[in-house]
C-alpha cells in the first residue's frame, strides 16, 4: 500500500514539474510585445459605430456614431445624445497598458488563450492590475480584465472580423456603475425602472464597428472638440 502511495506521489511530482516547466518556457513579455507590435501597424482609423448600452435600470436605445483614433493614444467618439457611461471604459486604450512600464507574469492558459497578469511599475499608471487573455493563434487580445485607479473595474471582450489589421469589429465593456455616476441631464426622457435602481448596478456597452478607414490623415482638431452631446 505504501509503495503504491509513493509511486502516485512520484508521478504527481513529475506532472507538476513538467507543468511548471511548460509555464516557465512561455515568455509573457514577448507575447505582449508581439501584440503591441501588431497593433502599432494601425497609425489611425475611423469607423461607423453602433453603441448599445445595457444598464439594469435604464432603457437606452441603440445610438449610431463615429469613432476616430490616431496613434498612440488619441480617441474621439461622436454620438449625438449618447449617455456618458462609462467614460473611462469606452476610452480605455489597450495600447496604453501594453506600452506602459510593467511586469508581465504568465499565469496559465485556457483552450484558446494564454493568460497574463500585467502589473504597472509606475505609481502614476491609470490602472492597478490587468489580466490579458492573448489568443494562441494570433497576436491579439480576446479579453482584458482591468482594475483601474479610482475608475472601477472593467472587463473588455473583443471579437475580430475579416479586417486587414487586428482591430476588433465588436467590443463589449462590462462594468459596475453607481446611480450617482449618471448625470440626470443625460438621462432625460429615458425610461427608468425604479424597482431595479439601487446603489450599484451592472452594465454592458457593446460597440459594433463598420466601414473602417485605416491609416488616413485625421486632423488634430477632430480630437480637440468638446461637444458634450457625445464622447
Amino acid at each position: 500500500m505504501m509503495n503504491k502511495w509513493k509511486v502516485s506521489l512520484f508521478l504527481c511530482s513529475i506532472w507538476l514539474g513538467l507543468s511548471f516547466q511548460s509555464i516557465a518556457q512561455i515568455d509573457a513579455a514577448l507575447l505582449l510585445k508581439d501584440v503591441l507590435k501588431k497593433s502599432e501597424e494601425v497609425k489611425s482609423f475611423e469607423a461607423d459605430v453602433d453603441i448599445d448600452v445595457d444598464v439594469d435600470f435604464i432603457r437606452i436605445p441603440v445610438k449610431k456614431g463615429r469613432v476616430f483614433y490616431k496613434s498612440p493614444d488619441r480617441f474621439r467618439f461622436r454620438a449625438t445624445g449618447f449617455v456618458l457611461v462609462p467614460k473611462k471604459g469606452l476610452n480605455f486604450n489597450v495600447q496604453e497598458i501594453l506600452a506602459s512600464n510593467h511586469a508581465a507574469i504568465y499565469v496559465g492558459e485556457d483552450s484558446a488563450n494564454h493568460k497574463i497578469k500585467i502589473v504597472p511599475m509606475d505609481d502614476q499608471a491609470s490602472f492597478l492590475l490587468a489580466t490579458a487573455f492573448v489568443d494562441k493563434t494570433s497576436p491579439r487580445i480576446n479579453r482584458l480584465e482591468v482594475t483601474t485607479q479610482g475608475q472601477g473595474n472593467y472587463i473588455l471582450l473583443f471579437e475580430y472580423g475579416d479586417l486587414p489589421f487586428e482591430i476588433p469589429a465588436v467590443t463589449r465593456i462590462k462594468f459596475e456603475i453607481n446611480q450617482i455616476d449618471i448625470p440626470m441631464k443625460f438621462i432625460g426622457n429615458l425610461k427608468v425602472d425604479k424597482k431595479k435602481m439601487g446603489e450599484k448596478s451592472s452594465g454592458t456597452v457593446t460597440l459594433r464597428y463598420s466601414n473602417f478607414v485605416f491609416n488616413k490623415n485625421i486632423p488634430d482638431v477632430v480630437f480637440e472638440e468638446t461637444d458634450q452631446s457625445g464622447l
